[in-house]
């Protein structure tokens, strides 16, 4: 028995003494530790540099597009300061410039590049909204369906919604669908009660119950009267005489003011003057 308590302490003694398995993970890969722990910090600051490079540019650019006044100027910002925010709104603002100096054509194609390779621009929706509007003013109006209803499913675009839903019920209503025009209206009306866009859709509402009004024949103009003088003017006469025309000699077979036409020679002769 004295000898196992004696055993004991050496034992212990032992265990204690020996390095832990963290220490010899550490003794066993101390070098690469140190590399890994030099690697990230150059990480580190290589970030705080690229972020502030990066807010830098967008600064620039921003300035750039304020200062952008012509279309030659927007598509240099675009140009200059690629990958920024300022550079996809000046795309935006150039298909504006664009449609407004006639290059109808262009101003889609411009807005249609913008939207497939900018998924995540705060702009995006406008850019949907007005490619969608651009193309239902050239006539284009199942092209413009489709891009009013991909501003509606677009989330960013919420706010652009309802005014997507009255161009949508505005279409229908142009292609005779008056039901399905309605139900976009009414949409409006309860999915956004509390924006200005409920009272336009109640105004477009009321335009369906509106009916054309019905044509009314002209009169027919008065028969002449059987023995009527053939007198301008009156009544079963003849042509009117034009109102220009009254104080002219002759017009419309006499000068019926005053005596103004050339005189009628008679068969009885002209009395002689006596002479003196």
């Amino acid at each position: 028995m004295p000898k196992d308590i004696q055993d004991s302490p050496q034992l212990l003694g032992e265990i204690s003494q020996a390095p832990s398995a963290f220490e010899q993970f550490l003794e066993r890969n101390q070098k690469g530790i140190v590399v890994f722990a030099i690697v990230a910090a150059l990480a580190g600051c290589g970030w705080v540099i690229y972020r502030s490079k990066k807010t830098g540019e967008e600064k620039d650019a921003g300035a750039a597009l304020i200062k952008a006044e012509d279309l030659s100027a927007l598509q240099a910002v675009s140009k200059e300061y690629p990958g920024t925010q300022a550079a996809g709104s000046a795309v935006v603002l150039s298909a504006e410039k664009q449609w407004t100096d006639g290059q109808q054509d262009a101003a889609i194609e411009t807005l249609k590049g913008f939207i497939q390779s900018q998924q995540d621009h705060p702009a995006r929706a406008s850019a949907q909204a007005s490619l969608a509007a651009k193309l239902m003013a050239q006539g284009k109006n199942a092209e413009a369906e489709t891009a009013f209803q991909a501003v509606i499913s677009n989330p960013s675009g919420k706010f652009l919604a309802p005014y997507a839903l009255i161009q949508l019920g505005d279409l229908a209503k142009i292609g005779g669908d008056v039901e399905k025009a309605r139900g976009y209206y009414d949409r409006v009306k309860t999915e956004f009660a509390d924006s200005s866009f409920a009272g336009l859709a109640s105004q477009h509402l009321l335009t369906l119950k509106a009916k054309a009004p019905a044509e009314i024949e002209p009169r027919p103009a008065p028969a002449p009267t059987p023995g009527a003088p053939n007198i301008p003017g009156f009544p079963g006469g003849g042509d009117e005489v034009a109102p220009g025309n009254l104080f002219q000699p002759g017009a419309g077979g006499g000068a019926p003011f005053g005596g103004l036409g050339a005189p009628v020679p008679t068969d009885e002769p002209t009395p002689a003057t006596p002479s003196k």
